[in-house]
Order: structure tokens, then sequence, then C-alpha cells
């Protein structure tokens, strides 16, 4: 009986002090959730490609980061982690990808339409160059020139140097440049 007394006590303190800062001390991640939430989404789409699975990845991320007691406050830092976290989540999903790609799965849906609306909208050889580049050059490029984060805030996102992000992101836009180059008109290229 002893043995089981100790936990129960245990659970009960944590769970008063758990409420207690939920109340009190986590009305700072309401506002994070809400100014996140969309760019998080976006980092997702363009690590997964599918909107479904984003938006799972995006609510698995904050979700952990709501019952994690170690989740940093500052607005910074907590981006860093969120996005840490995505790109974890994304890899996950790729790993059971690749596990049970031999299952025949159904791939009868309708088209989605946000993929819709950026086919339509965005520069369609831009979008076909960047699907060529591996997922760490395109969470590279997209930190970079969609969130505008330094290279510094990179690495850490990408859990790399620096130093190594500036040759990754280097290395991904000379791919690009040669994609769109033999695309384009007449050797034009903006990137």
């Amino acid at each position: 009986m002893k043995r089981f007394e100790a936990p129960v006590r245990c659970e009960c303190e944590w769970a008063e002090r758990g409420n207690a800062t939920n109340t009190d001390s986590r009305d700072w991640f309401e506002a994070r959730v809400r100014s996140l939430s969309h760019p998080a989404l976006k980092f997702a789409l363009m690590q997964v490609r599918d909107i479904d699975v984003g938006q799972e990845i995006v609510q698995e991320a904050f979700t952990r980061a709501w019952a994690s007691p170690n989740t940093p406050q500052d607005e910074t830092e907590f981006r860093r982690w969120l996005y840490r976290v995505v790109t974890n989540l994304a890899r996950d999903y790729y790993r059971r990808r690749v596990r049970f790609a031999g299952l025949p799965i159904p791939t009868t849906r309708s088209p989605d339409p946000v993929d819709e609306v950026e086919r339509r909208t965005g520069d369609a050889a831009l979008r076909d160059a960047l699907q060529t580049l591996r997922l760490s050059e395109r969470q590279a490029i997209y930190l970079r020139y969609f969130e505008d984060l330094s290279y510094g805030e990179i690495g850490r996102i990408l859990g790399r140097p620096q130093v190594t992000v500036r040759v990754l992101i280097y290395r991904a836009l000379g791919k690009l440049r040669r994609q769109l180059a033999s695309e384009g008109p007449q050797g034009r290229v903006a990137v």
C-alpha cells in the first residue's frame, strides 16, 4: 500500500502546481499561438506539401509546447523551439511514410483549394525548381527568404552551425539559378 501512496501524492501535487501555472503563467501562450500559427503552418507546408499533414504537425507542435514545462517564453526562443519541433515532426512523418511506402493507399482526393490558389498565383517555374531541392535546402531557403530569419536563427532551428547554413543556402541558390536558367527565357534569372 505504501508503494502506491507516494506516486498518487506526487501526481496530485504536480496537478495542483500544473493548474496554478497553467492559469497564471501560461497567459502568454495564447498570444504565441495567434502570432505563430500561420507562419508555422507555412513552414510545415513547405516541408510536407500536404495541408492536412501540415495542420496536424503544427497542432502537435503547439500541443507539445503547451505540455512541456521547459517551453521558452521569450518570443524569439519560442519561435526557434517551435520551428525545431515542426522540423522534427516533419522528419518523423517522412520516416513513417517511407516505412509504409509499400502499402497501397487509395489517392482519390479532391484537389486542395490552398494548393489550387498557390498554383494559380505563384511562379510555376520557381515553385517547380524549389521542389527539386533537398528538404534541408528548402527549409533553409524558406526560413531565409520567406521568414526573413538570420543565418544564426536558421542554424538554431535546423540544428546546424551558422557557416553550414550559409553554405547550404548558397548551394541551394546555385541549384535554383541553374534550374531556372535552363527553363527561363533568354537566361534571365532573378535568383
